[in-house]
């Protein structure tokens, strides 16, 4: 018998598959879920830790906000927490105490504000930071356009080791640019608008320094020294030198960085007279805390430059070779400098868009990796940079023509360097390797000098004759090349030079009834790292005879006679005279003439007059017996002449902006109305100028100096140049378009828009 199974086929899911699908689905959903919790207590707990962090950056700030030192409340006052504070937030309830620790040289308070919730470490958070105290009176005038009025530049970004101080109001009314005006007892010289004024004081209130500089050693932060050093820049008005305020380093030393700018780039197509046409020396000095001097004269082909910039005393413990201010006098520090002081770049501006190129030992020794106007300074300190905090010597620069490549910019480099010889190129990068604290180090750092090497000097000597008792004498060292101050004190100077002369020139001066006294010293050159102490020559002051000579000076109104100014002069000084009141009856005033002189022979008494007037005669030679002489004064009728001519737009001159005309000297107007539809190439202006009789000169301006013409569809930027002719009565000028093309390969950026200027000198 045959027996058979019939087999139906399953559908749908068994019963163990369901169970595992609802396993996976839960544990998924669990592990959503666990996400989701810890994503909300992961915000929670970010949200609790940034509020902690800004309550404790909120009682940082209550504790600096002190504008007084003294007082329950002051400065001085700031102390530890004695209890913790309450504080409740959006999302925990705080803890908050601080703890205050005073700390010296330099004077100031470290603070620890430290904010919690709940336990353990992992809740809470700490913020510290340094309080030093700074009074309301220079908070005031560390800030732009203060409530007196007067703006003074802030802080610079070079580790506050200095800041910008230079004084400009704005005139209640205008005045004659390059004059001096006195508001609320306050010399102002008027700048080139004529609407704001520069301050100034007399120079004779500060202690000469190098290149026309002054200086003065302040107190600035409040605590006991003085720590600061304020550079004054001597500026003549007439024959009166005035000093205005540059920039204060607040480290206790200025640090100079020296060198010469050499050029091997030339004028036009041909080979044609190098010039040094830098327009300025690195970067504006409230931007970089540099104040850099350089005067190249006209047609140079090299010059020298010297940059300012500040160091830091902090932890100096050696004793100062002098008082110079190139040197730290002790460890006096500002707090707020940071160490070593300054770091940044010093460099060369107007060159890049000139179509130039720089040259450092990089492009004497291969290809350059990047092409540079600056050369890099600062110290490395574990890892870190800081500031130099050490001065240096024979940085020299050297400009070249423009290349295309950094092949040619190689080649153009050495072919121009071995042409001028003489000198050895600095690396683009100048690093102090140290280790530990940033101390200032003294010794100037020559590894690129070449020949002469130069080397400092302490000189010191005696002088006599002089009424020490009531001043010191004033005291120089001059090298042929720098005058630097010395110090005196009752009967004996020291001087501090660093210089590769043979020899120098001591002079001092006493007052003005004593005559000056000078000597020459002979120097001995040793190895820079040595400080050779040579002894000067005695300096031997003499009274010098006093000498008053009187006189009249007619004229038909008291106007008249105001209207001029005498001095007298020796050769060697000049001094205002005195003037008595015009006595209208008798039609004449007097005057009297002092001076202390051992001539005897070459005295003369000069008149000036204002505009207006006349003065005869105007020098008056002083005979032998000191016997005066009368001055005649007159009013005079000043000519006035018409200029005029045409202004020629030369095509492709297409995007001038401005063409101006005016008279820079005397007194005189211009008239050249604007198109209305603007000015046009190819097209021809007529001006006129009115100007008063005697020197003047007639200038002409032209905004901007580049375009940008298509040639063949390719932008050919333009540089405009001016030329003239005619005489005095008719002057005509013709604007013209120059191709001005590549810049290191690559066209010129359209955003370089520099002013031109043209000028005329006439004379009636």
């Amino acid at each position: 018998m045959k027996f058979f199974h019939s087999t139906k086929n399953s559908a749908g899911i068994g019963l163990i598959e369901v169970l595992v699908t609802a396993v996976v689905i839960s544990v998924g959903l669990l592990a959503v879920a666990s996400l989701q919790s810890d994503l909300i207590s992961g915000s929670r707990t970010n949200k609790t830790r940034s509020e902690c962090q800004s309550i404790a950056n909120t009682k940082i700030e209550q504790l600096r906000d002190s504008i007084e030192k003294t007082g329950t409340s002051g400065y001085n006052a700031l102390a530890s927490s004695t209890t913790n504070e309450s504080i409740a937030g959006v999302n925990e309830t705080f803890t908050r105490n601080w703890v205050v620790i005073d700390q010296s040289n330099p004077t100031r308070k470290q603070v620890s504000v430290t904010v919690s919730w709940g336990t353990g470490v992992e809740n809470q958070c700490m913020v510290q930071s340094i309080i030093a105290f700074d009074n309301a009176g220079n908070s005031v005038l560390a800030a732009k356009g203060g409530g007196s009025g007067i703006s003074i530049g802030g802080s610079t970004l070079n580790a506050q080791s200095s800041n910008y101080i230079t004084q400009t109001i704005t005139l209640p009314t205008a005045a004659t640019p390059g004059s001096v005006v006195t508001i609320d007892s306050k010399t102002y010289i008027v700048d080139a608008s004529g609407t704001k004024g520069i301050g100034a004081d007399l120079c004779g209130l500060y202690t000469p320094f190098e290149n026309d500089l002054y200086t003065r050693r302040i107190n600035y932060d409040g605590v006991t020294g003085n720590e600061a050093i304020e550079l004054y820049e001597k500026v003549m008005v007439d024959t009166v030198g005035y000093c205005v305020p540059r920039i204060r380093y607040n480290g206790g030393v200025i640090i100079p960085l020296r060198g010469i700018v050499h050029s091997g780039a030339t004028t036009g197509t041909g080979q044609n007279q190098s010039l040094l046409d830098v327009n300025l020396f690195t970067f504006d000095v409230s931007e970089s805390g540099t104040f850099c001097v350089f005067k190249p004269a006209a047609n140079a082909k090299s010059a020298p430059y010297t940059c300012y910039v500040g160091g830091n005393c902090q932890g100096f413990t050696d004793t100062p070779l002098s008082g110079s201010v190139t040197e730290c006098q002790s460890a006096l520090s500002a707090a707020i400098v940071g160490p070593g002081g300054w770091r940044g770049k010093v460099g060369l501006l107007g060159v890049a868009s000139n179509g130039r190129n720089v040259c450092f030992a990089e492009e004497l020794t291969s290809t350059p990796t990047t092409l540079d106007t600056a050369r890099n300074y600062y110290a490395r300190n574990a890892g870190l940079n800081e500031g130099i905090n050490k001065p240096f010597s024979c940085h020299d620069f050297l400009i070249i023509n423009g290349q295309s490549t950094e092949t040619k910019v190689y080649n153009e480099c050495v072919t121009q360097a071995n042409a001028i010889g003489g000198f050895r190129l600095a690396s683009k990068i100048i690093q102090r390797d140290i280790s530990g604290n940033n101390i200032f180090d003294p010794i100037i750092d020559t590894n690129f000098c070449v020949g002469a090497i130069e080397t400092t000097y302490t000189i010191t000597g005696h002088f006599t004759g002089a009424l020490t008792l009531l001043a010191f004498p004033t005291v120089t060292v001059n090298d042929g090349t720098t005058i630097s101050a010395c110090t005196a004190t009752i009967s004996t100077y020291t001087c501090n030079i660093t210089t590769s002369a043979t020899s120098v020139t001591i002079r001092a001066f006493y007052h003005l009834t004593f005559q000056a006294a000078s000597c020459n010293v002979p120097l001995v050159s040793t190895i820079p790292s040595t400080i050779p102490s040579t002894i000067g020559c005695d300096l031997i002051f003499t009274i010098l005879p006093l000498h008053t000579i009187t006189g009249f000076i007619h004229a038909p109104t008291a106007a008249a006679a105001n209207a001029i100014s005498l001095t007298v002069a020796d050769g060697s000084n000049t001094i205002e005279c005195a003037k008595g009141l015009y006595i209208p009856l008798l039609g004449y005033s007097s005057y009297i003439c002092s001076i202390s002189t051992a001539s005897t022979t070459g005295i003369t008494i000069n008149a000036t007059a204002i505009s207006g007037y006349a003065v005869s005669p105007a020098i008056y030679e002083v005979p032998t017996g000191f016997v005066g002489g009368d001055f005649n004064v007159s009013e005079s009728v000043v000519p006035t002449y018409t200029i005029s001519g045409s202004i020629t737009l030369d095509a492709p001159v297409d995007n001038l902006v401005s063409l101006t005309t005016a008279v820079n000297t005397g007194t005189g107007s211009c008239t050249l109305p604007k198109p209305s539809g603007g000015w046009k190439k190819s097209t021809s202006y007529n001006y006129t100028c009115t100007v008063n009789g005697g020197s003047n000169s007639l200038s002409v301006a032209i905004s901007p100096t580049c375009s940008n013409t298509k040639i063949g569809g390719t932008n050919a930027f333009m540089k405009y140049t001016l030329t003239s002719s005619g005489s005095h009565s008719e002057h005509s000028l013709k604007i013209i378009g120059i191709p001005y093309v590549l810049y290191f390969g690559r066209k010129i950026p359209s955003p370089f828009i520099i002013r031109s200027y043209f000028s005329i000198q006439l004379q009636f």
